[in-house]
């Protein structure tokens, strides 16, 4: 645990942290735990790393987390730090894949809950904003088209 709250004072991010339920953090230490953290943007993978992404702000170690949560449907877990994430990021690449993230969440949860299945549209429809994932938000909005949302 020290390094997890070692990286969450260097991305900014304890008072968030600490706001956060022990069970969330609990989540976190277990979802970032494999995650590569560098504060400062040091790139130390070679051009040709394929397997290679290093979290060099707050938003990504976020966003990142709740990536590898969702496959585990930790849905209220991962739209928490996507939330925050969202609220902080201030490159572009990043808030896309938050948008990406947050659709996903929500697509997951559409056919239990009509008002998730309209976030997954606008999340979508944010992503093509941005011109990030186009097909893919295209293909997912083409599924709920279905369910009339």
């Amino acid at each position: 645990m020290p390094d997890l709250l070692q990286t969450v004072k260097s991305f900014g991010l304890t008072e968030f942290y600490f706001s956060l339920p022990v069970k969330d953090k609990t989540d976190l230490a277990k979802y970032s735990r494999y995650l590569q953290c560098r504060p400062q943007k040091i790139i130390s993978c070679t051009s040709d790393c394929e397997g290679c992404f290093l979290v060099t702000n707050g938003a990504q170690f976020l966003w990142a987390t709740a990536a590898n949560a969702i496959p585990h449907k930790k849905y209220g877990f991962a739209e928490r730090l996507l939330t925050h994430a969202l609220s902080i990021a201030d490159e572009t690449e990043d808030i896309a894949w938050i948008h990406a993230n947050l659709a996903q969440v929500y697509y997951d949860r559409h056919k239990l809950d009509p008002e998730a299945g309209k976030k997954t549209i606008n999340h979508c429809r944010e992503l093509i904003k941005l011109g990030y994932m186009k097909t893919w938000a295209r293909n997912m909005m083409e599924e709920l088209a279905v369910f009339h949302f």
